[in-house]
């Protein structure tokens, strides 16, 4: 798994991407022809204002995503945005959970 990086990728993944939503998160990918799995972690600066909760969020993420990247991988090669949607913290046991529903 590696970091997706680049304005252009992005936007990209978003025109042609599918959406997916879950109780905590939302999941844009794009399934692609290679053998590598690009990802992004998004936590929206309007409902958390301070960095510090922004990249606790991003570093819980990007944690769960590690554990699960075997039900990604079986779920197909390619872009994976996942954008935190819920107005709170949530725990971790809980947020891993619902990433892990979404695969």
């Amino acid at each position: 798994m590696k970091p997706l990086k680049g304005n252009k990728k992005i936007d990209f993944l978003f025109d042609k991407g599918v959406g997916v939503s879950s109780k905590f998160v939302r999941c844009v990918f794009l399934k692609q022809e290679i053998d590598e799995i690009f990802y992004v972690v998004s936590v929206p600066k309007k409902s958390f204002p301070r960095a510090v909760d922004r990249n606790k969020i991003k570093r819980q993420l990007r944690e769960v995503l590690r554990k699960n990247e075997g039900a990604i991988k079986n779920n197909g090669f390619g872009s994976y945005m996942i954008i935190y949607t819920h107005s709170s913290f949530v725990g971790f046991e809980a947020l891993n959970k619902d990433v892990f529903s979404l695969f």
